[in-house]
């Protein structure tokens, strides 16, 4: 039987877990209904920081600023690159992790404490002492893997975009637009395709309005894309403009490699899945093909033997 102090604990703590899921809930529903209701030119306050809207906003800005917490200069720019790498644009991105970080250390150990102490009480201590010492290490390392996970998520949807930015750009330059008009022209384009991507070239567009110049603009893109294709376009323009070459026929090239490189990409997928398919089969299909064949000898085998 279950103590009665131990269900209450665990009835408490799983109604303030709820709780809080609630309100986060509720704020992120709202927060995605405004941004539908924004235009692409709006939504781009992601990343210029703009006004704070809701309470939770607020509070996370005001508790949970980097500043109060130690990160230095060095890791703060270290912590932003990988989250704008994740797709995380708002300039408030640093608080929301921090405050999941400290948030995720209290509340997964607490819920593991209270588990075991709820369910696991003829478990050896030792034991239970492992379960929450594991529950510990995942809310450290949960908030870091759950990042690498999306940069490379991101980074996969990167890819499929980026050869259609090239076309549009190679379109634009060939009808004679420069290099920023270009890079302005594709902007709302891809935006409609990839909103992260738009935000990228939007940021490009907002560092060379700034004074830095476009190649400058494109290496810190690139920096934040982290695809090779992103620094190989770097490259290209920076050769072209420097040796002076046509930078529409340097475009044609680039664009006609990353088209066979994309379709290189595809066939080396098609060419994994029958090793991927191998497993499914014979675990799911070859024990029903097994059992469809050898369960009639099996009945006849049985009906003769108690004959």
């Amino acid at each position: 039987m279950f103590d009665t102090t131990s269900v209450i604990i665990v009835l408490l703590s799983f109604g303030a877990v709820a709780a809080l899921v609630y309100v986060l809930g509720r704020s992120l529903a709202t927060q995605i209904q405004i941004q539908r209701r924004l235009p692409v030119a709006v939504r781009a306050g992601d990343f210029r920081g703009g006004p704070q809207t809701s309470r939770l906003q607020a509070f996370v800005a005001r508790h949970f600023d980097e500043r109060r917490f130690g990160v230095d200069s060095t890791l703060r720019g270290k912590l932003r690159r990988d989250l704008v790498r994740a797709g995380f644009f708002r300039a408030d991105a640093l608080n929301y992790y921090i405050f999941a970080r400290i948030a995720l250390v209290i509340v997964l150990p607490f819920l593991t404490y209270a588990f075991t102490q709820a369910f696991l009480q003829d478990v050896p201590l030792l034991l239970r002492f492992v379960v929450l010492l594991i529950a510990l290490v995942i809310a450290i390392l949960g908030p870091d893997a759950y990042l690498s996970r999306r940069q490379r998520a991101m980074s996969e949807r990167y890819r499929q975009v980026f050869p259609d930015f090239l076309d549009l750009l190679t379109v634009c330059v060939d009808a004679g637009l420069s290099l920023e008009a270009a890079m302005d022209r594709v902007t709302g384009h891809l935006s409609k395709q990839s909103r992260e991507f738009g935000l990228n070239l939007m940021m490009v567009g907002a560092e060379t309005r700034a004074g830095r110049t476009m190649v400058e603009a494109l290496e810190s893109m690139a920096d934040r894309l982290g695809i090779d294709e992103a620094q190989s376009l770097v490259l290209v323009l920076r050769q072209s403009l420097e040796l002076g070459s046509d930078v529409g026929e340097a475009l044609h090239v680039f664009s006609d490699e990353m088209r066979a490189k994309r379709l290189l990409r595809a066939e080396e997928l098609a060419n994994k899945l029958p090793v991927k398919m191998t497993f499914p089969l014979g675990l799911f299909i070859f024990p029903v093909i097994l059992l469809v064949v050898l369960l009639p000898v099996g009945i006849r085998l049985v009906s003769l033997i108690f004959r």
